[in-house]
């Protein structure tokens, strides 16, 4: 009886605690539910929340709706009961021919083995990862993708029946009048029965709840069989919550433990199965049906308006004054009060936990003050000024006031035995006995006048002043030049104050510097609230909070609507016991004092993954490689929260990404991947998810082949580099063979010029001219034969000569000549005077055996004096085209003479063709007679010699 005694008085507190509206959210088809029309919501072992509607099943994570219809496969959109599943399966059931579960975004139907049978399972279970379909009669079970039938009632003299999942028990009968129920074993015969008056004769709901637990509930009441100690729990809501009754009445397992919900309120069974965590929804909500989730946040369903959400952060925080303007709350004396706008102030009465009506005022509200020195508190509005002293409220005459209007004092302080008021046109001086405006000092623009270590500060639009001298001062500061709007002073300590300004944050000053606050830049501050060492700003964007550190004060938390702030715009706050008071222009919220902004993220988890548009999943995870491929990721999370946090995670593509990537998007991509194995690392707070998968890769590319390709691609190599090697040692040999046959024919050529004949000829000549004692004639020829002998030993060397020195060879050797055979001939050289014969090279004693032939076998034969013409004409940069022209026999006459070619042809022929080979030299030789129709037929030989 004591324990109903408690839990009275708590319901008393907590209806009382509960009856101020907080802040819910609201979901409706205006965010997407496909239906306002919601029976019930269930949270998955994922975390996603499940929706229930007459026109779909929707799954949400907090950010997105997803709905399942008839399109995605059910048998109907009209779903009413949803049970998740260990195993991750949403079970679905409906008035249909088709049900089962929904798994990987996938939807599963099966029919039952009767034929056409058309499910009705009002009175369904869940245990474990098994679903029981329960009709009033008659209990089915799934099993190879059938609705298989368990038991098959015939209703007789049983009132009711129900199947029951136990190691023992088979199920349970009750009598015809309703009012006994017995327990059956698998033998279906009786354990134990119990009396159960007033409970299956009303509307109900029965089932399992666990393994062990059987239930059956009305409007009423609640009783739980435990199937084990088959012990029966009786509960009533009026001793368990202080309700009559509660339509709609509900138990669902979640999170391991048993909830229960109905008609106006949420809660949790201890393990004596009596209700703790009392939840009242309030009942202009007009909900049916709450639920709390993993997060601690509540939900609740209607069947009008959708369903509601209130956050686990916004449950502690109460609510006054709602939808009134409060324009400032502050400590006036003992007192809490608030300026309610249009209709006075108000104070707090803590036994009452509420504001209350205390100076009723229906003009504009200016301010309330209270001066110690005085023992008095000032509460000034637009028409009048009241004051309290000694527990009784007085009027101040106005005197000498227009239209009744006081612009006598918005607001007062008390300095050197004078009270200073601020007014519209500036400041005035009034005597405290008498109150009456000794002085006027004139100032536009004063927002706020406040004492601050014997001085009067004035905080004003243009800056901060004070009155000093009978005049109003602006203070300057040591650091920066400061006229900024300043809406408010606060004392911070005996040497400190805060300025706040509007529209460029708040600044701490001790009157000879000024410094701003972080994170305040260009906020409007209206207040702020100093305590210990933590500051408060009431700022147009919601409240923020300061620790004071070595360093100075550091920026903790924002404050705002999603921590269940009526409004972002603040007019004032402070901080009574542990409660952290906020007024705004739509009511007061009284939040706990050490509010955080904590995460409510409950899992996240990839929900897209593609390789070039195919999905990668746990059992789809080997692709083949493709050329210019894309991978694409989009990660998502579940959080319920209203928390404005924003959803950041860091991943890593192994083995590609070392270190993690920090991403606030939540999609990213790569592409060109190469084969081989990959694995996707997400993770946000302690949460981690990876994802496998491997791109197989073309025959090409696997390593066995690569290897093979190698070793064949190496031996294709070492056999082109040992096959050029041959050809360059074969062209080595070839050009060292060239060389030396080229040198066998130079030396033939040599000894072709230097031949016996003409050596004993040029001797004998010499001989000659010795006895015919013409001695000067000898020395000259012995001079110029000796001559040529050195220049053909010296030419010989060489491989090239200059143009200039083979004619030279060549005017030496047909001097000797002409000698020789007594000036039988002449000789011309006709030079182009473009060449010039010192930089052109040709292949050394190459024209001279030419020239020979045209001496000793042209004009040799002929019987008269001849005539020997060398012509040389440039062709181009590297070519010239030299003609030796003689007017001896020609060709046929001497052939006629010798049965033989002439040697030197044979060999000039060799030497052109090793020449041309070297690649070197270019050169063409041609012959032809000069006169065919002419007895002396002359010759012509050509060549055309061109150095490369």
């Amino acid at each position: 009886m004591q324990y109903k005694k408690t839990h009275i008085t708590l319901l008393s507190f907590l209806i009382w605690g509960f009856s101020f509206a907080q802040q819910f959210t609201n979901y409706t088809t205006k965010d997407g539910l496909p239906s306002n029309h919601v029976y019930k919501l269930a949270q998955d072992q994922k975390g996603f929340l499940w929706i229930a509607t007459d026109k779909g099943l929707v799954k949400y994570n907090g950010n997105t709706i997803k709905t399942f219809t008839t399109k995605e496969g059910l048998s109907n959109n009209d779903v009413w009961g949803i049970y998740p599943t260990p195993d991750g399966r949403l079970w679905y059931l409906s008035k249909a021919s088709k049900l089962g579960y929904i798994e990987n975004d996938s939807v599963y139907a099966f029919e039952s083995e009767l034929k056409g049978e058309i499910f009705n399972p009002i009175f369904s279970s869940q245990v474990g990862n098994d679903v029981f379909l329960t009709s009033s009669n008659r209990f089915h079970v799934l099993k190879d993708n059938k609705w298989k039938v368990l038991l098959d009632y015939k209703i007789g003299s049983l009132g009711a029946n129900s199947y029951i999942k136990h190691k023992t028990i088979l199920g349970y009968k009750t009598n015809a009048t309703l009012d006994t129920v017995f327990i059956q074993d698998k033998n279906d015969s009786t354990i134990t029965k119990f009396c159960f008056n007033n409970v299956i004769d009303k509307l109900h709901v029965r089932g399992q709840i666990t393994d062990s637990l059987f239930y059956w509930v009305n409007d009423k009441q609640y009783n739980i069989f435990n199937l084990n100690t088959l012990k029966l729990y009786k509960r009533n809501f009026k001793e368990e919550i202080g309700l009559e009754q509660s339509k709609h009445v509900r138990l669902n397992l979640v999170n391991n433990q048993i909830q229960i919900s109905g008609q106006g309120f949420v809660g949790i069974l201890d393990s004596n199965l009596h209700i703790t965590k009392t939840y009242y929804i309030p009942k202009r909500l007009n909900a049916h049906f709450g639920f709390i989730d993993a997060s601690g946040s509540i939900w609740v369903t209607t069947f009008t308006n959708g369903i509601y959400h209130l956050p686990k952060e916004k449950q502690n925080i109460k609510y006054c004054l709602e939808e009134e303007r409060v324009t400032n709350i502050s400590y006036i004396n003992d007192k809490i009060i608030a300026n309610v706008f249009n209709k006075g102030f108000y104070k707090y009465e803590t036994s009452k936990n509420k504001f209350v009506p205390f100076i009723h005022e229906s003009s504009f509200l200016y301010n309330a003050s209270y001066l110690e020195a005085l023992n008095t508190e000032f509460y000034m509005s637009k028409k009048h000024i009241k004051v309290l002293k000694k527990e009784v409220i007085s009027d101040i005459d106005l005197e000498n006031t227009i239209y009744g209007v006081n612009d006598k004092a918005r607001q007062i302080v008390y300095l050197d035995k004078y009270l200073y008021s601020r007014y519209s046109l500036g400041i005035n001086k009034i005597n405290p006995k008498t109150f009456k405006v000794e002085k006027n000092y004139s100032q536009s623009g004063i927002n706020q006048i406040m004492t601050f270590g014997g001085q009067l500060l004035i905080a004003t639009s243009n800056g901060l002043k004070q009155l000093e001298n009978e005049t109003c001062e602006t203070i300057k500061f040591s650091n920066q030049e400061f006229n900024k709007s300043i809406l408010s002073v606060t004392q911070v300590s005996d040497t400190q104050i805060l300025l706040n300004t509007d529209g460029f944050g708040t600044f701490i000053s001790d009157l000879n510097t000024v410094k701003q606050l972080p994170q305040s830049e260009f906020l409007i501050v209206n207040n702020a609230y100093v305590k210990d060492n933590t500051i408060w700003l009431s700022t147009e964007s919601g409240v923020l909070k300061y620790i004071k550190k070595e360093a100075g004060y550091q920026f903790q938390i924002k404050i705002n609507i999603n921590n269940g702030l009526p409004s972002n715009s603040v007019n004032n706050v402070l901080v009574y016991q542990d409660k952290l008071m906020v007024s705004t222009n739509y009511g007061i919220a009284i939040l706990p004092e050490n509010i955080t902004c904590q995460s409510q993220l409950l899992d996240i988890y990839i929900d897209k993954a593609s390789y070039n548009n195919q999905g990668i999943t746990a059992t789809h995870s080997e692709f083949n490689y493709q050329k210019n491929n894309t991978l694409n990721f989009a990660v998502s999370n579940i959080d319920f929260s209203d928390l404005d946090t924003g959803f950041s995670y860091s991943y890593k593509l192994e083995p590609i990404n070392k270190n993690w990537v920090l991403a606030s998007a939540n999609s990213f991509s790569f592409n060109n991947l190469m084969p081989g194995d990959y694995t996707l690392n997400i993770k946000s707070n302690k949460i981690k998810k990876q994802l496998s998968f491997s791109i197989t890769p073309l025959w090409w590319q696997y390593l066995w082949v690569k290897i093979v390709m190698t070793v064949l691609a190496i031996a294709i190599i070492v056999y082109v580099v040992w096959k050029v090697s041959k050809q360059i040692q074969e062209k080595k040999n070839s050009q060292l063979m060239q060389e030396k046959r080229l040198t066998e024919i130079q030396l033939k050529a040599l000894r072709s010029q230097m031949n016996p004949h003409f050596v004993f000829n040029s001797l004998a000549a010499i001989q000659y001219y010795i006895n015919n004692n013409e001695i000067e004639a000898s020395e000259a020829y012995l001079v110029k034969f000796s001559k040529l002998i050195r220049q053909f030993f010296e030419l010989s060397k060489q491989t090239e000569i200059s143009l200039n020195e083979e004619i030279k060879l060549i005017k030496n050797y047909l001097d000797i000549e002409k000698l020789r055979f007594n000036d039988k001939f002449e000789y011309v050289f006709k030079i182009d005077d473009a060449i010039n014969s010192k930089q052109i090279k040709l292949p050394t004693m190459l024209l001279q055996p030419i020239v020979e032939n045209a001496i000793n076998h042209g004009i040799f034969n002929k019987l008269d004096n001849g005539n020997v013409c060398i012509s040389i004409v440039p062709l181009s940069d590297k070519s010239i085209q030299v003609k030796i022209m003689d007017d001896g026999v020609g060709f046929i006459n001497t052939q006629k003479r010798n049965t033989k070619r002439v040697k030197s042809s044979n060999v000039l022929e060799d030497r052109i063709k090793y020449l041309n080979k070297s690649e070197l030299w270019n050169i063409s030789y041609s012959e032809e007679e000069l006169h065919p129709e002419l007895n002396d037929r002359g010759n012509i030989s050509t060549f055309i010699i061109t150095q490369l």
